[in-house]
C-alpha cells in the first residue's frame, strides 16, 4: 500500500500544454480518499504552482524550489526551509558579473527576473512556448543585481539562465568550486542553485520522517535531473517515458509519457495489484 506519492509537475504530472487531465485528477483523488498523502514535488517556487493542481482536495504538502521549502498547505507553515546563505549568494553574484550571465532569483516563494527578459524571453534564446509561463510567473525587476544585493539575506534560491551550452558547461565547472550549494537542472536552459541541504530527495526524506512513512511505502514520479535523488530515495521510483535515458535507468519502473497520462496509468495498475 502506498502511503505517499510525490509528484514532479512539468513534464511528469502535467501534459505538455501545462494542464492536468481529468483522468489524472480522478486517480489522485481516489488515492487521497484512501488516505494516501499526495505531495507536489516541484522545481517551481510556491507562488508558481498551478492552481489546477493545488485545487485537488487533499494535497496538503508541497515540496518547492527543488526542496528549499516544504510547506503544509492548510496552515501555510514552512515545515522545513533552507534559504541560500548570503556568502554563497555573493559568490554567485561574482560569477554573474564575471560572465555577464542572465539569472533569476526567488524570494519568499516568488520568482523575480530582469524586466527585459520577462518582456521578451525569446530574445534570450528561449522557445516561444516558454513565453506565457515566464510572463505569468516572473515578477519583472529593472535592476536585478541591485535587487538581489538588497535582499541577499533572504533569498530562497537562484537560477542561471543560459542557452549557450559552452557557457553552461563553464558555469557548471565553476559552481563546483563553491561549497554549501546544491546545483541541479529541470530544463536545458537553467542551472538551479540552492542551499546544500536542498534537493527533492532530501526533502522527501524529511517529509517521510515527519509523517512517519517508510520509504518502501512511497512512490515518486519524475522526468529530469532534479528528480533523480527523489526517484532513487522512493521505494517505488517511476520515470515517465519522455524522460532522458539516464533518468529512466535510475527508476524502478518506466510508465507512459506525460502526454499519455503516464502517472495515472501507473497508479491505476498499481492499485489493482494491491
Amino acid at each position: 500500500m502506498l502511503r505517499m506519492i510525490a509528484l514532479d509537475l512539468d513534464g511528469t504530472l502535467l501534459r505538455s500544454d501545462k494542464t492536468l487531465s481529468a483522468r489524472t485528477r480522478q486517480v489522485l483523488e481516489s488515492y487521497i480518499a484512501r488516505g494516501t498523502h499526495v505531495v507536489v514535488a516541484s522545481g517551481r517556487s510556491y507562488d508558481s504552482l498551478p492552481q489546477e493542481v493545488l485545487s485537488v482536495p487533499g494535497i496538503d504538502y508541497a515540496i518547492t524550489s527543488n526542496g528549499v521549502v516544504i510547506c503544509h498547505r492548510p496552515t501555510g507553515e514552512k515545515l522545513f526551509y533552507f534559504p541560500l546563505k548570503p556568502a554563497c549568494t555573493q559568490q554567485l553574484l561574482s560569477l554573474i558579473q564575471t560572465h555577464h550571465a542572465e539569472f533569476e532569483v526567488f524570494l519568499d516563494g516568488v520568482p523575480y527576473a530582469d524586466a527585459a527578459f520577462v518582456a521578451h524571453p525569446t530574445a534570450y534564446g528561449l522557445p516561444d512556448a516558454a513565453t506565457q509561463y515566464i510572463q505569468s510567473t516572473r515578477k519583472p525587476v529593472e535592476n536585478l543585481l541591485s535587487f538581489t544585493q538588497e535582499h541577499i539575506q533572504e533569498l530562497d534560491c537562484l537560477d542561471f539562465i543560459t542557452i549557450n551550452q559552452q557557457k553552461r558547461k563553464l558555469l557548471s565547472q565553476q559552481l563546483e568550486q563553491i561549497s554549501g550549494i546544491y546545483v541541479t537542472s529541470s530544463v536545458p536552459h537553467l542551472l538551479e542553485i540552492s542551499d546544500a541541504s536542498a534537493g527533492k530527495g532530501a526533502a522527501l526524506r524529511r517529509l517521510a520522517q515527519h509523517l512517519d512513512i517508510p520509504r518502501e511505502q512511497i512512490a515518486a514520479f519524475g522526468n529530469e535531473e532534479n528528480d533523480l535523488d527523489m526517484i532513487a530515495f522512493a521505494g517505488v521510483g517511476v520515470a515517465v517515458a519522455n524522460s532522458p535515458a539516464h533518468v529512466r535507468d535510475c527508476a524502478n519502473f518506466v510508465t507512459g509519457s506525460n502526454d499519455e497520462d503516464g502517472v495515472a496509468d501507473f497508479l491505476e495498475r498499481y492499485l489493482t495489484q494491491q
